[in-house]
């Protein structure tokens, strides 16, 4: 049976599919060969299988030949004897051609579909067999069936799909057929047989698991063999060692034409000459570094000769070919005086070394110390300040928003501004001090040798005043910020984890106290810092645990004092910590890259809320600069308008305007692929933000949301009214709505109302209500009829 399911896989060629699944990497050429071997392992065991089959299906026709009907019996073992010889033809058509290199996975789904046919022809009849079986035709069937589920799951063990694909179809039948068996032991046969079906299946997946392994190991084997074979044969054909020679003066004798060709002079220019001048000869023109290297290395080499001691390895550059070459020396004294050696070539390994140090030591992306060369030079620093009693301090910096930046523009981008970021450190920074990047965008300086605190405030001052000035970075401009942590020794700590964990804690105290400063260690940030970071865990159940909820502020038109929308805002309410306002929980929600899922949450939950609304009747859903810089943001809204069956022109999307940032199209695309779901854009805070005017004309807003900071002083202040009425104007100009926030008294709203303003939103309206209450305020005003039965029934199920 085994063998029937390898035929097919051998008895085609590959197809272009087959052919390019097995070109490619080397794990795929690895998992390509670890299937041709479990192919040919079902193969070796066809000429055994084929005999059983044969035998079985032979034996069972005899026994049943007077009990079953002739044409089905005979029909039964036709599709047998099919399927054998099919197998068959393939053991055979391989027998003679040397085992393929490579198997595709069409190739073992190939083997799993026949041993699945073959159980089914073996399984299938089981149910008539006994029901027409006397008890020894029983016995019979019985032994058969047994015989062939051991010899198919043996055989088809090595592909774990197929081995156990056709015992379990033959037990389906055996179960089957012992369930109309009428006798007293049926019961007990079924226990044995579930038993031993769970053996033979436990065995077949240990088997497998057994020959995978081994054959894996097989195959790395010959990996490394081949590797190793490879190595040796380069080395052979490719070394570069050359033999040299000096007298007991340390003279040149006996140049080789490949020594001068080293040399790149001529051998009767070498011959007789120093080897000591020769190489010094060559060190002159060495860059400062290596020529410091390089003079210690003669320095030993002379010393060696003139002791007459042997030596190996001494290696030391030269200047050839306009480039430094490092040659490796090694000799030893000769009978009669003078020495034999061999130089050999070892730039490349030279090379290799400095470039794994400088990967273990620096950033790749910025080229700054990382970690590793960080921890390392503040331990230096801080052995320093316990032998001599100085001070050191320890910044820890990170960049504000640079999460909204890095998925807004992608990581390449993410990369160049790490790098603007490093220039400006580096250039901040005093002569002596370290600056590292300790990852993502968290970087670290060390201040050496200060007086007072003052001095660290003032490079803490203009490293702050370096990164608060934006970048161009590929035709866009990206604002720039920092928070910044310090921590002093030996005042704070003398040992580098305690020193780190202290500026750390001021970072995030400088962070909450509103970014874009620094701030000292105290020891009362301790306490405040693990407050947020309880915060943050409390957070994380948030969603789980239904502790989030939506209320709603209306948003009403001037001209005839109707609702038009409600605004959707989030509370949280913890089962300890009641409810924790939201610009206390949504600072740390985007920190801790939690808000994306809990605006995704706002957002599905606000449109199935708005779903038993009247139908002109809006809400709005502010999203975060994280959402709209997400790929899937258009997937996100369109997925929450059709599991709520929220008409699109129902909902109003608000962005604010940190998230229109320089020139990017990036932005404007997923506005323009949100307009075209039909629903509508909102500009919130307008005035606040990074944005340039330009973008009222590339895209057209469909509402500018005036911020509250000009709303509340529009009675008090000229410039704000004059604000609000240019903003007023301009919008009505470029056809687009407007709405006032944080409208709080009557005078405000008559001032809005003669400068033309479309909407307004604050408490003097309503403060923010429950779902369960929007229906009551709209009849309230009057603007929402009773509602039918059929409508209380539709928002029952929104």
């Amino acid at each position: 049976m085994r063998e029937t399911l390898v035929s097919v896989v051998d008895s085609a060629p590959p197809t272009e599919a087959e052919a390019s699944e097995l070109a490619g990497s080397p794990a795929k050429d690895l998992r390509g060969r670890l299937r041709a071997m479990q192919v040919q392992a079902v193969l070796t065991l066809t000429p055994v299988v084929v005999v059983s089959n044969l035998v079985g299906a032979s034996t069972l026709c005899w026994t049943f030949r007077d009990t079953a009907p002739l044409p089905a019996l005979l029909g039964w073992a036709a599709l047998v004897l099919l399927a054998v010889c099919w197998g068959a033809r393939a053991w055979w058509r391989g027998r003679a051609s040397p085992t393929p290199a490579q198997a595709s996975r069409r190739a073992t789904d190939r083997v799993t579909l026949h041993a699945t046919v073959l159980g089914l022809l073996w399984g299938v009849p089981l149910p008539f067999f006994t029901t027409v079986a006397s008890p020894s035709q029983f016995l019979v069937l019985t032994a058969i069936t047994v015989g062939i589920v051991c010899a198919g799951a043996t055989a088809l063990a090595p592909i774990r799909r197929a081995g156990t694909a056709f015992p379990l179809l033959v037990a389906v039948g055996a179960g089957v057929a012992l369930g109309q068996l009428r006798s007293d032991a049926a019961g007990t046969l079924a226990v044995l047989l579930l038993a031993y079906l769970l053996v033979m299946l436990y065995g077949v997946l240990s088997w497998s698991r057994m020959f995978k392994a081994r054959m894996v190991a097989e195959l790395r084997a010959e990996e490394h063999r081949e590797t190793i074979g490879l190595l040796l044969r380069d080395f052979e054909q490719n070394a570069a060692d050359v033999l040299w020679e000096v007298d007991a003066e340390g003279r040149l004798v006996r140049v080789s034409r490949r020594m001068a060709r080293l040399f790149s002079r001529s051998q009767s220019a070498l011959e007789g000459r120093l080897l000591v001048d020769v190489l010094a000869r060559r060190q002159r023109r060495l860059p400062i570094g290596s020529a410091a290297e390089g003079a210690a290395a003669l320095k030993k080499l002379a010393k060696h000769l003139e002791d007459g001691t042997p030596f190996g390895h001494i290696e030391l550059p030269v200047w050839l070919a306009q480039r430094t070459v490092w040659w490796s020396l090694t000799a030893k004294p000769v009978d009669g005086g003078g020495w034999r050696g061999v130089v050999a070539n070892v730039t490349a390994a030279r090379e290799a070394q400095q470039h794994v140090w400088q990967l273990a030591h620096f950033d790749a992306v910025t080229n700054l110390s990382n970690r590793h060369r960080f921890r390392i030079e503040l331990d230096n620093a801080l052995d320093s300040v316990r032998q001599t009693g100085e001070q050191c301090a320890v910044l820890c910096l990170d960049l504000d928003g640079f999460k909204t930046v890095n998925d807004a523009l992608g990581h390449d981008m993410g990369d160049m501004l790490l790098r603007v970021v490093g220039q400006r450190l580096e250039a901040s920074r005093r002569t002596g001090d370290i600056v590292a990047r300790l990852g993502g965008d968290e970087f670290g300086l060390i201040v050496r040798e200060i007086n007072s605190p003052d001095e660290v405030a003032l490079v803490a001052g203009r490293v702050l005043y370096a990164l608060s000035k934006p970048c161009e970075i590929g035709g866009v401009t990206v604002p720039l910020g920092a928070s910044l942590g310090i921590a002093l020794a030996p005042r704070d700590g003398l040992e580098a984890d305690v020193l780190l964990k202290h500026a750390d804690l001021a970072l995030y105290a400088a962070k909450a106290a509103g970014r874009g400063q620094f701030s000292f260690y105290t020891e009362s940030m301790e306490a405040r810092v693990v407050k947020r970071l309880g915060l943050e865990r409390a957070l994380r159940q948030a969603i789980p645990g239904q502790q989030l909820r939506l209320v709603f502020q209306p948003q009403i038109r001037l001209d005839d004092n109707r609702v038009s929308a409600f605004e959707a805002l989030v509370r949280w309410t913890h089962p300890e910590l009641g409810e924790v306002p939201p610009q206390e929980f949504i600072p740390v929600a985007e920190e801790a890259g939690m808000i994306h899922d809990i605006g995704k949450w706002v957002l599905h939950q606000a449109c199935k809320e708005a779903r038993a609304w009247p139908d002109r009747v809006r809400v709005a859903v502010n999203l975060s600069p994280l959402q709209v810089m997400a790929r899937d943001l258009r997937a996100d809204v369109a997925h929450a308008l059709a599991t709520s069956g929220l008409p699109p022109e129902r909902l109003e999307i608000e962005i604010t305007e940190s998230v229109l940032m320089g020139d990017s199209h990036i932005t404007l695309a997923k506005l323009h692929a949100l307009r075209e779901l039909g629903v509508r854009i909102a500009l919130d805070d307008f005035g606040t933000g990074y944005s340039s005017l330009a973008y009222l004309r590339r895209f057209p807003f469909d509402q500018l949301k005036i911020d509250r900071s000009f709303v509340r002083e529009i009675v008090t202040r000229p410039d704000a009214r004059a604000i609000v009425r240019a903003t007023i104007e301009m919008a009505n100009a470029l056809r687009m709505e407007t709405l006032a926030e944080g409208v709080e008294d009557e005078r405000a709203v008559e001032v809005l109302r003669e400068h033309h303003c479309g909407s307004v939103q604050g408490f003097l309206i309503s403060p923010p209500i429950r779902n369960d209450d929007v229906l009551d305020f709209l009849r309230a005003r009057s603007e929402a009829p009773e509602p039918a039965p059929a409508a209380q029934s539709d928002r029952h199920v929104a």
